[in-house]
């Protein structure tokens, strides 16, 4: 596949115009009516519906890409069924952009060392005893710095996704991940969901599954918003188990993690989400914890299969609560963020990783229309060590109590 001709320009001005579980600076009608008539640039055949082969009932899609390098099938979550659409096209969007769209090296074989790079090159993803070192030949693009506007060299392999049929043989060393690539409907919208992703994705590593990790848990019926109670009612009207833990970070940023579990399906499947919105952040976490259930329900990941194997074990106990658990007004009672603009809050977030890291966040434009950007985000000095695994502690134990 070609990528489309690059862009111009990208959308509209920064101010948020819909908040309901996201913040965008485009209505989802809005949305869907650009990008639903380009699927099939992207390589995606078919979108669909999922939200019933599960008894919860939030809404959940799949856009199918059969020609994928990579994941063939995207889920997506939201309030409502075009919200969920919107999140599957636009998260294969993504991924089609990470492989076939990735700019061309600006240096080609090159180690580190020749690069004057502002930032330590082991600071980046790297598997454990990675045999990258600053000597190594690399190919390069080009990212810019998100507050300099300076051009910085980043790894190639750290933005392109290849597939896993790849033969060429290659030390063990950086890690390719999907880790702070995102879409959005203006670059700002799309940097800011990505650099949220990162930070996450840091705060996570943070938890264990060992009781009296720095999670703070929450009980359900604390929770009062009116945007995620719906959900927790249409969860809990369903006889499933749900969880919710506050998630601390160095940024003080809202982080949610959260956990569902029924007897019918009985493997406790685990979202997660940070916004400078504790209800936007704490949908996520919901949302996305309800779609990792559907995923395997749908049977969409065939690198899951250890997931139905503890299903069939018939692992059928239901998981226990913390007894400590907190209120959650009190929890997020100290949350003061609040932005009508994303290009604001992304200047606020990226100061806010700048100053702990001492790095800016580093943005490789992978846009190839003007109707949409699509960005992968580097965050030199931040942690990534969950692989889409959140523990969660047994709350059984003696010493959980």
């Amino acid at each position: 596949m070609t990528p489309l001709p690059p862009p111009a320009t990208h959308a509209t001005s920064g101010q948020k115009v819909f908040t309901t579980g996201t913040h965008r600076v485009r209505s989802p009608e809005d949305t869907w009516e650009l990008i639903r008539p380009r699927l099939a640039d992207f390589g995606i055949s078919r979108v669909a519906d999922v939200t019933r082969l599960d008894v919860i009932g939030v809404p959940v899609a799949v856009a199918y890409r059969p020609l994928a390098r990579t994941l063939s099938v995207s889920q997506g979550k939201g309030h409502s069924l075009l919200l969920a659409k919107i999140s599957a096209v636009m998260e294969s969007i993504e991924m089609w952009h990470a492989e076939f769209a990735c700019p061309a090296s600006v240096h080609t074989d090159t180690p580190a060392l020749e690069l004057a790079l502002p930032y330590r090159l082991e600071d980046l993803d790297q598997h454990t005893g990675s045999l990258v070192h600053d000597g190594s030949p690399l190919d390069w693009v080009e990212a810019t710095g998100t507050l300099s506007g300076q051009r910085i060299p980043v790894p190639r392999d750290c933005v392109r996704l290849r597939s896993g049929t790849e033969t060429a043989w290659e030390p063990r060393g950086l890690r390719v991940a999907s880790n702070g690539l995102a879409s959005g409907n203006s670059l700002a919208e799309a940097s800011l969901h990505a650099l949220y992703e990162v930070m996450e994705r840091d705060a996570l590593s943070g938890l264990s599954a060992r009781p009296g990790d720095a999670r703070r848990n929450l009980r359900i019926e604390t929770i009062d918003d009116p945007v995620v109670t719906p959900l927790i009612e249409r969860i809990r009207a369903s006889n499933v188990f749900l969880d919710v833990a506050l998630v601390p970070n160095r940024w003080d940023v809202p982080c949610f993690a959260a956990f569902v579990w029924s007897e019918d399906f009985a493997l406790l499947t685990a979202g997660s989400g940070a916004h400078s919105s504790s209800s936007v952040a704490l949908s996520r976490a919901v949302t996305e914890a309800v779609q990792s259930r559907l995923t395997l329900i749908n049977g969409s990941r065939d690198d899951l299969t250890a997931n139905y194997a503890h299903v069939l074990r018939g692992a059928t106990r239901k998981p226990a609560r913390d007894p400590r658990a907190g209120d959650y007004e009190a929890a997020v009672a100290s949350y003061r963020h609040a932005f009508g603009d994303v290009e604001e809050e992304l200047r606020w977030a990226c100061r806010a990783v700048t100053d702990l890291t001492g790095h800016e966040p580093l943005a490789v434009d992978l846009s190839s229309c003007a109707d949409f950007a699509v960005v992968k985000i580097l965050c030199p000095g931040l942690r990534n060590s969950t692989r889409h695994v959140i523990p969660r502690p047994d709350y059984t134990t003696s010493s959980a109590v």
